[in-house]
């Protein structure tokens, strides 16, 4: 049975002694019902795991003592930085959750001429906790070493001018260069090796509009399709993750 993981920051890890936090305890404890001795794996989010031996059941602060230390897996070669188009919270949330899963490096709440006012009102009410704790969740069920970032919300100009390196934006208007294109060829067709960072631009609901595109092609980044099928912007965001990380060796 594979052990239950838990991200605690670095100061919580003090001399091979283990805190974890009220909520940690309380799942421990009350939740999971794991008793003394039994064990569970902690992520610090810097890199390592550790195998951490627990102590007496407290559903507010239990405690554990480190077993084992290694490098922590489960983290792909390839970082993707995936530059999200703000949707309606439910969807943004479930995307979050997935490409988590799949294996994002750090997601960038992005505004665009078509996200829906709604999409936009949401965030400013504040969701930037409630979002972490969506990622931190998905990456402990998913065998993730370290939590995506989740940087700070941009317009779409900004984010474009702000990638750094092979940048994608799947288009519904685009019909011969595909993802593996992109990661396996430079712009006049020689192979390539695959880079170790990549940039994923993902419409709204509505996609972008042709400025939108033009704009990205000054900035360099590259308009690439996903097949004939016009996807949901949440099944875009999975579907091209996938096939980035696909193309790069890590998935498959």
């Amino acid at each position: 049975m594979a052990l239950h993981r838990f991200f605690v920051p670095p100061e919580g890890i003090v001399d091979g002694v283990v805190e974890f936090s009220p909520s940690q305890s309380r799942q421990l404890a009350v939740v999971l019902r794991l008793n003394r001795g039994e064990r569970c794996l902690v992520l610090d989010d810097a890199g390592w795991e550790y195998e951490v031996e627990l102590g007496e059941p407290d559903p507010v602060a239990y405690r554990g003592r480190v077993r084992q230390r290694r490098l922590a897996s489960g983290e792909p070669r390839l970082k993707v930085t995936l530059y999200q188009a703000l949707v309606r919270g439910p969807k943004f949330e479930f995307v979050l959750q997935k490409c988590t899963e799949i294996g994002v490096s750090a997601i960038v709440p992005t505004i665009t001429q078509r996200c829906v006012v709604a999409a936009v009102s949401e965030h400013r009410a504040g969701k930037a906790e409630r979002w972490r704790r969506i990622l931190t969740e998905a990456a402990e069920q998913s065998g993730r070493g370290r939590v995506p970032v989740l940087r700070p919300t941009v317009l779409f100009e900004q984010a474009c001018s702000e990638a750094r390196g092979l940048s994608v934006i799947p288009w519904e208007q685009e019909r011969t260069r595909t993802l593996a294109d992109a990661l396996r060829t430079g712009p006049d067709g020689t192979a390539r090796p695959v880079p170790l960072a990549a940039n994923l631009f993902i419409g709204p609901e509505g996609g972008y509009t042709e400025a939108e595109i033009d704009l990205a092609r000054r900035y360099g980044v590259v308009p690439v399709t996903l097949g004939g099928r016009i996807l949901r912007a949440e099944t875009a965001a999975i579907v091209a993750t996938t096939l980035i990380l696909a193309a790069a060796g890590d998935i498959g």
